[in-house]
């Protein structure tokens, strides 16, 4: 969900484009940063500033002060008052070609450096890294030297700047995350440094090949050999022995180059190098000030099979003049509730057994133990700030919690652990009542075992509550294939819903929607109002996309709520929205292209990428950013393209008015069908909620007619084909 501030920036961008007619989206957008600049107060004086070096960057510069404070660029510029906006890298090409005044005086109110001195160092253009012994190629520019990259390479090559405790982790919580923290945004070789992440990230543990790097980088193989060789020269991989090796001719098919460059050391730092912002000291020690209260909780909990004797601050922590923490790192010395190991691990066990016939225990593979990492979970959770270590005698550290009391006992030897036997199975189906065999099933959190709820072969696939079968749509499709045919054939139930025998049923023509499209046979079969969801039929063939997923969801909640395995109160709707991705500069760029030719899909971009001056991939590429775009209700498809598949789909600019009008009519209404608690039922729609789409179908028409003639402007002598 996006923040309130930057809806209200994006408003304030359409709304200056909208009054400054042919001025581009990116245009705007520099310009409404600008205005909102010289609003913004005057930043404090720093304690420390490093002295400007003649004939240094601003670029460098701010690296120095970024280094220094132990804080990233991005933050840097924003202390700095050189509001950075989005891109921290486009901020600081836009000072080099222009320092406003506004900017040279906050400078100087934040540093004490002379207005002579701000233009010196803005006047020289922000570089790229320059390392001994890096060969040039006669294309590249030159990379110059002293800039941010190069201190970021030097401190890779000497372990990062992580201050990572020699403690082996607590059980792993919290020991995946890198230690370095870097710029993202950063150019590193003439490419962004995320992209250079990523791409050291998936060359672990099986190296990089050319085709890794042709492909997310857009870059020829001379080109590539280049970017890979300049890795090698930095120290992040290492060649391989055939480098200089063309590769041979294959005559059973397409020539393949093989040659793979692994990672180092430093590469792996980078590969896993954070680029989120470190937390305060005070956000540390409200973290920590939890941990405590947890601990607390911990050894009171008789239940626990493992209590806490100490925790320790270490790591970076434990320093407290530093005072921007990527890690909070916390020694804990973890120990167990029974003296005797055997019935330690025997509890152990059967605490997990218990945890999986309540069905708590996805995604846990743990070998010291389930309790041990409940205790683990309930001590730090899922932060990735904080990381636990196992405490070491005598290891120096601020004591922040120690338990008095010895929690461990001793404990009579007990039978030997018998694995639990598999519950037996019911022999009637509480969906269908079918005299089959059934598996028990239960709510979440209560015992399965116990449970008088069964469900046969079929229905429990059409519950979507069977291993795997809600991920594998294919398995379900074929499932509900086959249960149609035997409903149309012989139905389960001579009166009523023919799956289920419900009283209240209709008897008329479903309509099969398999792989989001409407088949054209219908089949004819009484069903209840929850079963024909169950077996994704509709009742009309014109049915939207949109409105078969509410139906699914409502119906397979109504199962639950009627066999009581779920509460009965929901309705439906997917507990929280997904968290949207990042915009980068690739989306603007985007943005822009639509912008200038109306409406275009991915499969446009895919082939017309060189005459638009944009990376050239393929349309599966392109197709993942249009749907981050459409999440972030940039883009929206064409009336006619709503149903079409993301790649041939036609979109076009969603303009402020549309945008507006569509939050409204979410606050009102959401349309389609839904479990009120007894049924399936559609609710009407507010007269206010109609009257506003009604609004928005005459605005979204006009403005998809703007954009077809656009398009058919710009492809009048090239159509692409559909």
């Amino acid at each position: 969900m996006t923040r309130s501030a930057d809806r209200s920036r994006d408003r304030a961008i359409r709304r200056y484009q909208k009054d400054h007619p042919g001025m581009s989206l990116s245009d705007a957008r520099r310009a409404v940063e600008r205005a909102a600049a010289e609003q913004s107060p005057t930043p404090p004086r720093l304690p420390v500033v490093p002295v400007p070096v003649p004939g240094e960057s601003l670029a460098s510069w701010v690296g120095r002060i970024a280094e220094q404070e132990e804080i990233s660029r991005h933050q840097a510029m924003e202390v700095l008052g050189l509001e950075p906006g989005a891109f921290a890298s486009e901020r600081l090409r836009e000072l080099a070609a222009e320092l406003p005044e506004l900017t040279i005086e906050r400078l100087q109110a934040a540093t004490g450096i002379t207005a002579d001195e701000a233009r010196a160092m803005a006047a020289i253009a922000p570089e790229t890294a320059h390392f001994p012994g890096q060969r040039h190629d006669e294309e590249a520019s030159d990379p110059g030297s002293g800039s941010g990259a190069e201190a970021l390479l030097r401190d890779l090559l000497q372990g990062g700047r992580g201050r990572r405790p020699a403690l082996g982790p607590l059980g792993m919580m919290g020991s995946y995350e890198g230690e370095v923290t870097v710029d993202l945004g950063a150019d590193l070789f003439g490419h962004p440094l995320r992209t250079t992440r990523d791409l050291l990230k998936r060359a672990d543990p099986f190296g990089l090949q050319i085709r890794n790097v042709r492909g997310p980088l857009n870059l020829g193989k001379a080109e590539a050999l280049v970017y890979l060789r300049q890795l090698v020269d930095a120290g992040l991989l290492v060649a391989p022995d055939d480098v200089d090796d063309e590769p041979q001719d294959d005559p059973w098919g397409p020539t393949r180059d093989y040659r793979t460059w692994m990672l180092t050391p430093a590469g792996r730092i980078l590969a896993y190098a954070s680029g989120r912002k470190p937390s305060t000291r005070r956000s540390a020690d409200t973290l920590v000030a939890k941990v405590v209260k947890a601990a607390a909780v911990v050894n009171d909990n008789p239940d626990s099979l493992w209590w806490v004797k100490e925790i320790r601050g270490t790591g970076a922590y434990a320093d407290t003049t530093a005072e921007w923490l990527l890690h909070v790192d916390l020694a804990v010395d973890l120990r167990p509730r029974l003296a005797d190991r055997n019935e330690q691990r025997k509890a152990e066990q059967r605490q997990r057994d218990a945890a999986e016939d309540r069905g708590s225990t996805e995604l846990v593979r743990d070998l010291v133990g389930y309790g041990h990492w409940r205790t683990r979970l309930a001590l730090a959770g899922k932060s990735k700030v904080l990381r636990l270590f196992r405490l070491e005698p005598d290891l120096p550290g601020p004591v922040l919690f120690h338990e008095d009391r010895n929690l461990t006992v001793e404990t009579a030897p007990t039978a030997p652990y018998q694995p639990p036997a598999e519950p037996e199975p019911l022999d009637r189906c509480s969906w269908c009542l079918r005299a089959v065999a059934a598996t028990r099933v239960a709510r979440r959190g209560e015992s399965s075992r116990q449970s008088t709820t069964g469900l046969c072969e079929t229905c429990i696939v059409l519950a979507r509550c069977a291993p795997r079968a809600s991920a594998d749509y294919h398995s379900l499709s074929w499932t509900i294939r086959q249960t149609l045919t035997s409903l149309t054939e012989d139905p389960f139930h001579s009166s009523g819903c023919a799956l289920c025998g419900n009283g209240e049923a209709r008897e008329m023509h479903w309509w099969p929607c398999l792989f989001g499209k409407i088949e054209e046979e219908a089949v004819h079969l009484p069903l209840c109002d929850v079963c024909p969801g169950l077996l994704l039929l509709v009742d009309r063939p014109d049915r939207e996309g949109w409105w078969t997923q509410r139906h699914e969801a409502a119906c397979v909640t109504g199962l639950h709520a009627r066999l009581g395995t779920v509460d009965a109160s929901m309705d439906g709707k997917p507990a929280r929205r997904k968290k949207l991705a990042k915009l980068t500069d690739i989306h603007q760029s985007i943005l822009d292209a639509v912008g200038r030719f109306g409406a275009l899909s991915a499969l446009d971009l895919a082939r017309q990428s060189d005459r638009q001056e944009l990376p050239h991939q393929d349309a599966g590429w392109w197709a993942i950013r249009f749907g981050h775009l459409l999440d972030h209700e940039q883009l929206v498809p064409l009336r006619g393209d709503q149903d079409e598949q993301l790649p041939y789909a036609q979109m076009r600019l969603l303009h402020e008015a549309e945008r507006d009008l569509r939050r409204s009519m979410r606050a009102l209404h959401t349309p389609g069908p839904v479990w009120d608690g007894t049924r399936v039922i559609e609710p009407e729609s507010p007269q206010e909620w109609t009257s506003q789409s009604r609004q928005l179908a005459v605005l979204s028409t006009a403005r998809d007619q703007q954009a077809q003639e656009l398009r058919a402007a710009r492809f009048a002598d090239h159509e692409p084909r559909r």
